[in-house]
């Protein structure tokens, strides 16, 4: 009996210790997934911090940097549009992430004296474990703005399929001021510009009225729409068209623009 005893013992001190070490070896698999390497290679930073170092790494200086559009010299790129002339002074730049580890940097080009136009470039990067490395093609510079300072630019996700870069050039003229964009698509493979000459706003000059135009999602990777509002109340559907731009079908006469 205290043979038995003893040996009933050891199987349970023996089953408790298996016990142990199956739910060690759990815990080391659930440390062993990624996460935690994934935190401490590619820590949180702020937007500062992230527009910074992914400005450095887009161009591999720090702000401000002074550039010409590199397409001007390859013969073998052809996307459109075509290369932008002129030489710019790149300041600053805002990050976008685009997915998990893609991100596009849009950096802001002034150009050179007080006339003319900017630009805006656009660069794909990925995360590295102290900021950004670049990725992809050469960056895709857009021309627009006036007195030589870049257009203004916003972020719409539910336009396209990927997100769309809306850059906005504002005019003077003699009844008013006009607003005309062109759309960037930062699709995963290079930014496409998708869309130009696009009306969407007008400022009358003294006592008239204006108008403004927004854009709505409508069938991702088909077309989208822009609602009109103010002095001129319409809606215009811009279709994607076999050439992989969009255009407008059935476009409203709009005042001033």
């Amino acid at each position: 009996m205290r043979s038995l005893a003893v040996l009933t013992s050891l199987v349970l001190a023996l089953g408790m210790a298996g016990c142990q070490g199956q739910s060690e070896a759990k815990e080391d698999e659930a440390v062993s997934t990624g996460a935690a390497e994934d935190e401490i290679a590619t820590p949180e930073l702020t937007a500062e911090e992230a527009d910074t170092r992914a400005f450095f790494a887009a161009w591999e200086a720090a702000a401000p940097v002074t550039a010409s559009d590199p397409r001007l010299n390859d013969e073998e790129d052809v996307r459109w549009p075509e290369p932008t002339a002129g030489s710019y002074e790149f300041r600053d730049g805002d990050v976008i992430q685009l997915s998990t580890d893609l991100y596009a940097l849009v950096s802001r080009g002034y150009g050179q004296g007080s006339t003319g136009k900017g630009v805006l470039a656009f660069h794909y990067l990925t995360r590295t474990a102290d900021g950004f490395r670049r990725v992809g093609a050469e960056p895709l510079f857009i021309a627009g703005g006036v007195n030589g300072q870049p257009p203004t630019f916003t972020v719409h996700r539910d336009l396209m399929p990927a997100p769309a870069v809306v850059v906005t050039t504002r005019t003077e003229g003699r009844t008013g001021a006009c607003s005309v964009a062109q759309i960037v698509e930062l699709a995963p493979s290079q930014p496409v510009l998708r869309v130009v000459n696009l009306p969407l706003g007008f400022e009358a000059s003294g006592s008239g009225q204006g108008w403004q135009g927004e854009p709505e999602a409508g069938r991702a990777g088909r077309d989208f729409a822009v609602q009109y509002s103010g002095a001129s109340e319409a809606k215009a559907t811009w279709i994607l068209t076999d050439a992989g731009t969009y255009r407008a079908s059935g476009q409203p006469r709009l005042s001033g623009c």
